[in-house]
């Protein structure tokens, strides 16, 4: 992995079993966390009313991807598995010199 143009980013997100529409609590996701294969883990955007956590997304070709980060009920633990796993240092709150080239263009 090019860590100098990092194709990781902490984002929140929303869940939903596969083939239903409602979407799910934190708590009941964190049940199903055995059977991930059964949920659907999407992007969502902060704020959002589906958004319930924050997890590593892969950036692709218009989507992000999750695949099969641990998810985290705030922002700070998915900012630390970024750091510790990927060794990618972004911030939210203007330090913008440790901003990657991808994480400014999201």
């Amino acid at each position: 992995m090019d860590h100098a143009n990092p194709e990781r980013i902490v984002l929140p997100f929303q869940a939903k079993e596969i083939g239903r529409p409602n979407y799910l609590t934190i708590e009941q996701v964190l049940l199903h966390l055995n059977h991930l294969e059964r949920l659907q883990i999407e992007r969502s955007t902060p704020g959002a009313s589906h958004a319930i956590g924050w997890t590593i997304f892969r950036r692709a070709p218009q989507t992000y991807l999750h695949e099969g980060e641990p998810l985290f009920r705030f922002e700070r633990g998915a900012c630390k598995r970024l750091r510790q796993v990927y060794a990618i240092h972004y911030s939210l709150v203007g330090e913008h010199d440790a901003l990657t080239y991808s994480h400014l263009h999201v």
